[in-house]
């Protein structure tokens, strides 16, 4: 797969014709698919015209060039409505915002992903919202999970938030996982402090021992016919 933007620029080479046909300005989003529609070209000289290239007709995407049978794949808008209508529509999917069904709003799109076999698009980078709220810098969420993909806002399904992964610095995790590490970390911290109040109970029970015993004594030696104390004999002093 490949970023969007890595798309802008690349030249577009006809197999059959040997030759350069242009130059990539743009993807085309079909969001009812969740894939790339068509390639926007612009060719070279003095009247610069704009073309598409549908994405089925692409023979390959390498990683200097793209690569079409002949250079007739590249056709003019006129020949090609279902494409320029979804021009028109404007779906952009970078910058809109994703929003949950329950209504969590998980962030901004800043970048999305593309099959370059099929051009599905296969995951959207994001950040800020609730993002922001559990983990810095931006996070990877699979299409999957994708229900609508409008002009302004995609909506996920719910279970999107437990399958976000965090992008930074090479490492990926879920926020499922987490979540999970979080969970363990309180539940030991709890069961530590669970076992250090029984060792201060018995720890209490050891000292009070021998108190309660003492209060508890029943004995005529220590309480009179109504339970009352005794006043005990003073010890005569030891004869040195």
């Amino acid at each position: 797969m490949r970023k969007s933007k890595q798309f802008t620029g690349v030249p577009v080479i006809s197999l059959q014709e040997g030759q350069q046909i242009g130059v990539v300005r743009g993807l085309v989003v079909d969001p009812e698919k969740k894939a790339v529609a068509a390639l926007i070209i612009e060719q070279k000289g003095w009247f610069k015209e704009q073309k598409y290239i549908p994405f089925n007709r692409v023979h390959s995407v390498g990683e200097n060039v793209i690569t079409v049978d002949r250079s007739s794949n590249a056709e003019r808008g006129a020949k090609l409505p279902d494409i320029v209508k979804l021009v028109k529509d404007r779906i952009g999917i970078i910058g809109a915002r994703i929003v949950t069904e329950n209504g969590t709003l998980l962030g901004q799109v800043d970048e999305y992903y593309v099959d370059l076999e099929s051009g599905d698009i296969v995951g959207l980078e994001f950040s800020g919202g609730f993002l922001d709220s559990v983990i810095s810098g931006r996070a990877f969420l699979d299409t999957a999970f994708v229900r609508t993909i409008g002009k302004e806002v995609i909506v996920t399904s719910n279970e999107a938030l437990a399958n976000i992964i965090k992008v930074e610095g090479g490492l990926a995790e879920s926020l499922r996982q987490l979540q999970k590490s979080t969970s363990q970390a309180w539940d030991t911290t709890r069961q530590k402090t669970r076992e250090l109040g029984e060792v201060i109970n018995r720890s209490l029970e050891r000292v009070r021992g021998p108190r309660d015993e003492e209060t508890n004594c029943s004995c005529d030696q220590h309480h009179g016919p109504n339970g009352e104390a005794r006043e005990q004999p003073e010890q005569a002093p030891q004869e040195k």
